[in-house]
């Protein structure tokens, strides 16, 4: 299961690589919100020095991309595209799983009265 929090940057380790049968490759993440059925598609780059043994993405919910709070059902798709955001023009399906999208915590602010 991937997680982030809204506004929150952080580091999404894979292993997408070992599934991969084209190059060169790109990795478009599909994301379909549970409840609401709606789409987000988002091509991804690795930054990861070591792509034989694992993926690694560096995203920010509200920069990389904005989606709403919940779960999501999510695709990787590789492709030879780099450009291509649309899952049915990828070449494959690598990576099936939930994302969960949580709300921001909010510092507790207390008052005493003087």
């Amino acid at each position: 299961m991937l997680q982030i929090d809204k506004g929150e940057t952080k580091n999404w380790y894979l292993t997408l690589t070992e599934k991969v049968t084209i190059s060169p490759v790109y990795f478009l993440f599909s994301f379909t919100h549970r409840l609401t059925n709606t789409t987000t598609n988002v091509i991804l780059t690795d930054i990861s020095s070591y792509t034989d043994r694992y993926n690694k993405f560096l995203v920010t919910e509200g920069t990389t991309f904005t989606i709403y709070s919940g779960e999501y059902d999510y695709k990787v798709y590789a492709q030879t595209s780099s450009n291509n955001t649309n899952p049915d023009n990828a070449n494959e399906l690598v990576e099936e799983g939930i994302l969960k999208v949580n709300e921001q915590e909010q510092p507790e602010v207390y008052y005493t009265p003087s």
